[in-house]
């Protein structure tokens, strides 16, 4: 019965051979010299049945029968590869989705061979009945074939081992795609194979590649270099390489530089977070300072005003808004990783989370709808102003996972010996492998350039300083559920501070101020007169050391960061002079500020007081000092 064949070989008298043969036999013949002939042929030419050599020129047998394989007017067509190889490598033919093979010999034997293999096609193979391979006896084993064969085998393993996606293009149709190709374009390798490579890309990527490959220099070409282009869901750029000697032929490398990107921006966060830790210490300092210089005065106002009613009132009101600004300096110093940890206090967990929910009602989109549901009191152990991050950080999370707007529910009650906490949203909610990574520095899910993975990371050190447990529970599209442990405080007491402690007054002695501000020292003699003790005052360190040994005072308030003579060297120096010297540091640093003492010095330092400092908290600094009695 006369069949429509195609027949694909890159020998032209193998090709004449089998094409006179089969037309004498009476079928009709189409004949290519290489497998990207065979794709133009096809479109207009629908053959019963092909015979593809193997190996060929632009595209070859196997990845010739993947594209077939995809075309639906050709579901039914009959394969069959032709090849010497058949004998000469160890391949597994069988993965090539080819119905049948022949092995290369001698032409009176292929005839028959190409005979029964047309006649076949009349008889269905069973499923499960082998794939036949014709002409296996009458091959001759060539090594040299065998060594090509085994090199064409090593590089194409070399360009399945690279990280960059390869895709060859011969005139204007891609012709090979290595795996890494496969996975950046998203595509099964037969929907690479035979597109036009600019079909593969999105539109900014599409317009900028068809003009490349249409006005080609023979230069490189690149893409995206500067700034990568974004492609399912990652970052690429592309490399437009014309090959040498081959006018038709480009070869286009593929680069996913997501991670790379993602590092720089990592890098760059860090050393903006150090640049900022820098530029908060010093701010810290000098606001410390004038926070200092303003507590004082207003406390001598209260001091030199005791029967003006307005005037207290006044001035307390001024306290009130230094101890706030010395707890935004604390909160600059934290953010910055600047801050040393402090003595927790007992505090109310319910105040702490009511000040950001007031916070995030005014600053939250009005089309997420805010739910509170808090005991009235809930004692911890705590830091109230990195809680405070803490919190805020969890509410812009479910904010975020909220665009189109939602409700954002926030618990908190005790249960025996534990305060819980939960904050609950109706947002996109996160996978397993999110979920699983979520308070890992640095991991985001946010597109690239919204999140700095730090939010969650920094929620969970806060939480985790606290002693406290932290768990999460999500699922996409259904939300997502952070609970929090706290133990209640081992002993009951006050919420936030103790009763404030009384003014504790001196006995004449002389207490020597070493500070470079000039209305720091002024506002000093005030205060300290007023509490009953003699002043004396130096505007460096070195000044401070010749007053010392020309007075020998009975206390010593040292400043840090000062001309001419820095406090930690004037302590050091103090030290040799009077090892019995009674000095304390008040600084508006932190006190990490004196690491760099020697141990032995460090240690002989009384106490270590931060700027700004009330007249009770002076007070008992000094009576610890200079008192027995008071510890």
């Amino acid at each position: 019965m006369k069949k429509k064949v195609l027949v694909a070989d890159d020998d032209r008298i193998t090709l004449k051979y089998i094409s006179d043969l089969l037309t004498r036999e009476g079928h009709e013949v189409a004949v290519a010299e290489d497998g990207f002939a065979v794709l133009n042929l096809l479109t207009s030419f629908a053959p019963d049945i092909m015979f593809f050599d193997l190996i060929m020129p632009k595209i070859d047998g196997s990845r010739l029968i993947h594209i077939v394989r995809n075309m639906p007017h050709l579901k039914d067509c009959h394969v069959v590869i032709v090849s010497a190889a058949v004998a000469e490598i160890d391949f597994n033919f069988h993965e090539t989705g080819a119905d049948s093979y022949i092995a290369k010999g001698p032409f009176s034997t292929m005839a028959q061979h190409f005979k029964a293999a047309i006649e076949a096609i009349d008889f269905p193979r069973l499923e499960k009945e082998t794939k036949p391979i014709r002409g296996l006896k009458s091959v001759y084993v060539r090594q040299l074939t065998k060594e090509l064969l085994s090199r064409n085998r090593h590089l194409e393993t070399i360009l399945e081992s690279m990280a960059e996606g390869i895709l060859e293009v011969y005139a204007e149709k891609v012709v090979y795609a290595n795996g890494a190709a496969v996975f950046l374009l998203g595509l099964p390798l037969k929907n690479i194979l035979a597109s036009h490579p600019s079909d593969l890309f999105g539109e900014i990527i599409r317009s900028k590649l068809d003009d490349s490959l249409q006005n080609s220099t023979g230069a490189p070409v690149e893409i995206g270099q500067k700034t990568p282009v974004e492609f399912n869901g990652r970052l690429i750029t592309l490399k437009i390489m014309p090959v040498k000697d081959e006018v038709s032929t480009t070869i286009i490398m593929i680069t996913d530089v997501t991670e790379h990107k993602r590092l720089g921006m990592q890098l760059q966060h860090k050393q903006k977070m150090e640049a900022i830790g820098t530029i908060a210490a010093g701010v810290a300092h000098n606001f410390r300072n004038t926070l200092t210089e303003i507590m004082v005065n207003s406390q001598l106002i209260q001091m030199n005003f005791e029967d003006h009613d307005g005037l207290h009132e006044v001035a307390e009101r001024i306290n009130s808004s230094v101890k706030k600004g010395s707890s935004l300096v604390a909160g600059l110093l934290q953010f910055s990783r600047k801050q040393i940890k402090e003595k927790f206090n007992i505090i109310n967990l319910t105040d702490v989370i009511n000040e950001i929910c007031q916070i995030i009602q005014k600053s939250f989109d009005r089309k997420i709808e805010i739910k509170t549901f808090l005991d009235e009191k809930l004692p911890i152990m705590g830091d109230p102003i990195s809680l405070g991050q803490a919190f805020m950080n969890l509410f812009n999370n479910a904010r975020d996972a909220m665009p189109e707007g939602g409700r954002l529910t926030i618990s908190a009650w005790q249960e025996a010996r534990q305060v819980r906490v939960e904050v609950s949203d109706t947002g996109q909610g996160m996978d397993k492998n999110a979920v699983a990574k979520c308070f890992d520095p640095f991991f985001t899910s946010k597109p690239l350039g919204k999140g700095t993975g730090l939010g969650l990371s920094t929620t969970y050190g806060i939480i985790k300083s606290h002693e406290a447990l932290i768990f999460v529970d999500s699922q996409p599209g259904q939300g997502t559920v952070f609970k929090i442990q706290f133990s209640l405080p081992a002993q009951e007491g006050q919420f936030n501070l103790v009763n404030k402690p009384d003014v504790i007054c001196g006995n004449g002695e002389l207490v020597l101020v070493v500070d470079d501000e000039p209305e720091i020292r002024n506002a000093m003699q005030g205060l300290l007169n007023y509490l009953g003790y003699r002043t004396e005052f130096a505007s460096n360190g070195l000044e401070g050391l010749e007053k010392y040994r020309a007075i020998k005072p009975d206390a010593v308030l040292m400043d840090i960061n000062m001309p001419e003579m820095g406090g930690v060297a004037s302590v050091e120096e103090i030290f040799k002079y009077d090892p019995a010297a009674n000095i304390s540091i008040f600084s508006g640093y932190n006190q990490d500020a004196i690491d760099n003492l020697n141990p032995n010095t460090k240690a002989a330092i009384n106490d270590f007081i931060s700027k700004p400092v009330s007249l009770e908290a002076l007070s008992v600094l000094l009576a610890k000092m200079l008192r027995t009695d008071i510890s």
